[in-house]
């Protein structure tokens, strides 16, 4: 679960700078970063298969936002029936919040997605909404789901089985084209930023919301 940690301030600080320089750069349009996303590009775009292809339309389509968004609804209504209950709100929180930060984010930052591309998205580039959402998702999984399975096997299993599909979901945007991969890198930067700031708010909050009656009688 969520504990406190000294560290959490310099985390977000360090995400805080990261995703700062790296928006700045984009929008300036540094060489160093068409350089540096042309070169990963070709490197995932190496194999040019039909079954790539549509092996990783399939995963975008899984992982597509919206469908983020439904996925970790279902996960905090599984939470809540559990008397998880702080924990599906917590989540929830940093879903919407992330997507929040993540359109604001697209909308000044006005990044044109690259030419070619094989998925069907429309709207800005940066930072990739897909990458984001899954980001969250994952990291709800791994940060309040693994630590409450009851073997230590089944727990591996998840967390390194979320990683693989987190990871899935970055290599899918890149090769379709649908995103450069500093917008997976900018989105991955977003997320675990506002989720520094998310269990700040559940450490100096979540005691306090056992008073609510929406939360009674949940866990910690």
């Amino acid at each position: 679960m969520i504990d406190k940690s000294r560290s959490r301030p310099i985390k977000f600080v360090i995400g805080v700078i990261l995703f700062a320089y790296l928006s700045y750069f984009i929008s300036s349009g540094a060489i160093g970063i068409d350089l540096f996303d042309a070169g990963a590009t070709s490197l995932v775009q190496v194999s040019n298969s039909g079954f790539f292809v549509a092996f990783y339309k399939v995963v975008s389509w899984i992982a597509s936002p919206m469908k983020d968004v439904l996925w970790l609804v279902i996960l905090a209504f599984l939470m809540y029936g559990f008397k998880y209950k702080i924990q599906a709100a917590w989540s929830l929180g940093y879903m919407a919040g992330a997507m929040v930060l993540g359109a604001i984010a697209k909308h000044l930052i006005a990044r044109v997605r690259p030419i070619n591309h094989l998925a069907a998205d429309t709207g800005y580039s940066f930072p990739s909404g897909h990458v984001l959402g899954t980001f969250v998702l994952v990291s709800v999984v791994i940060i309040l789901v693994v630590p409450e399975l009851p073997s230590f096997r089944t727990a591996q299993i998840v967390k390194w089985g979320s990683i693989v599909w987190l990871l899935l979901v970055i290599f899918s945007r890149v090769y379709l084209s649908a995103h450069y991969p500093t917008d997976t890198i900018g989105a991955v930067l977003l997320a675990w930023t506002w989720g520094q700031v998310m269990e700040w708010f559940y450490v100096l909050w979540a005691r306090n919301l056992l008073q609510w009656k929406l939360f009674y009688r949940s866990y910690l």
